[in-house]
């Protein structure tokens, strides 16, 4: 499974291929975006609070999911129907980013690959088990675009 940038806006998640939704930001320096899936369903992302630092995941109006970063440096992904998975760092370098269910275990690994030409990244993800929940895997790509961009400072005074 792939998710490769197609302009600085727009990720295109595939697996064999076959693609299977897309995260679309609103512009580039926002963190505003949506995420399509190939079932038809539509989610928006924006930035709540004052600082921007809880991030909601509403379909048709209604909250799906919030993202928020702890104090360990990880991204809490909480889903109303009261699963939990945390977004953290891992890799001797810090380079590779998991997802973990409550019980630690590891259910996504991401590795990003910068495209010096193109100025981005693109993200080969692997797994044990194949995610059946694609809102969850789009969603580890925002968290990794969220990451590297609070972690490289950009995301100050953008909402």
């Amino acid at each position: 499974m792939e998710a490769k940038s197609t302009d600085k806006k727009t990720f295109q998640l595939t697996d064999n291929g076959q693609q299977l939704g897309e995260l679309i930001y609103e512009s580039l320096f926002s963190h505003k975006a949506e995420i399509k899936l190939t079932n038809s369903d539509s989610y928006n992302i924006k930035s709540v609070g004052i600082f921007g630092t809880s991030i909601n995941v509403t379909k048709n109006g209604t909250e799906i999911a919030n993202l928020k970063m702890n104090w360990h440096g990880q991204i809490v992904i909480a889903f109303q129907v009261e699963k939990e998975y945390v977004f953290k760092v891992k890799g001797v370098f810090l380079n590779k980013y998991i997802v973990a269910d409550k019980d630690n275990q590891m259910l996504i690994l991401l590795d990003p690959q910068f495209n010096w030409s193109k100025f981005n990244y693109n993200y080969n993800i692997s797994y044990d088990k194949k995610p059946q929940d694609i809102l969850l895997v789009l969603l580890s790509v925002y968290a990794a675009n969220y990451f590297i961009a609070s972690m490289s400072g950009v995301i100050a005074g953008t909402a």
